[in-house]
């Protein structure tokens, strides 16, 4: 083809060009648009998909660990208090943030204050140390040196005592869901203790009472903690109801330290 016949065919579109670039910039407005509310809610999205992925951070701590860590009540991403100290046998940071940094979560700390304040983690803990899931205690008689010192054993000689003690209202634990868990009260339908839960606020403060956790995890606060009861993972979203609840049990997390 010629220059000259080819600078003739560059003068102008034809109609059905000109369609096509209608048709592409549309779908660039539509793209830029659709990126934009993705921006806007990206915290929201980010923080949901993550709940999963604190649950599973927790199940590889204890299986690496042979303990769970504390709450962390100071928000510096670390469990216990300021320090980063998890004092055993007792009953200190039960309730609070979730440690990020001790699950070696470190990504997590670049989030925005907002999202992480969505997270409360609670674990088991007791006034013995052979029951205090947030501490790392010979439990089998295994003398130092040898290879049950101090192992994955101990842990699970925990969990198995547990398993067999009676409800302590005293200790983190799950309500019902209003379903097949009964109802979501604290108070009248305490269901089970825990081994450790981890309860996401969801993306807005459904109940509209200030608080962005609703229902029965209301009174929950980043990063002090607050009550010890979690509402039922089945209880479902709705109008005034917009968290998710991962609640485990001494045998669910047996179960997985004996695979």
């Amino acid at each position: 083809m010629s220059v000259r016949a080819f600078s003739y065919r560059q003068q102008g579109f034809n109609l059905l060009e000109l369609a096509l670039v209608l048709v592409v910039l549309g779908g660039i407005v539509l793209v830029a648009l659709q990126y934009r509310t993705q921006t806007l809610s990206q915290d929201d999205a980010v923080a949901l998909g993550y709940h999963d992925q604190i649950a599973a951070a927790l199940y590889r701590y204890a299986e690496r660990h042979y303990r769970l860590p504390c709450a962390d009540t100071s928000g510096n991403g670390l469990e216990g208090g300021s320090g980063g100290v998890c004092t055993p046998g007792t009953i200190t940071h039960m309730v609070g943030g979730v440690p990020f940094l001790t699950l070696g979560m470190n990504e997590a700390q670049g989030f925005s204050e907002a999202v992480r304040q969505r997270y409360i983690y609670g674990v088991f803990r007791d006034t013995t140390s052979d029951t205090d899931l947030a501490t790392l205690a010979e439990r089998t008689g295994d003398t130092p040196g040898t290879s049950g010192y101090l192992s994955l054993d101990d842990l699970r000689f925990a969990l198995r005592s547990l398993g067999t003690r009676a409800f302590d209202a005293a200790r983190i634990h799950v309500t019902g869901d209003e379903q097949q868990g009964g109802a979501a009260d604290c108070q009248a339908n305490p269901v089970a203790n825990l081994a450790f839960f981890v309860a996401y606020a969801g993306a807005r403060d459904a109940d509209g009472d200030g608080n962005s956790f609703d229902g029965v995890n209301k009174n929950f606060n980043w990063p002090s903690g607050g009550r010890l009861c979690v509402s039922g993972p089945l209880t479902g979203q709705g109008k005034q109801y917009d968290d998710a609840t991962i609640a485990v049990g001494f045998a669910e997390l047996l179960g997985y330290l004996t695979q």
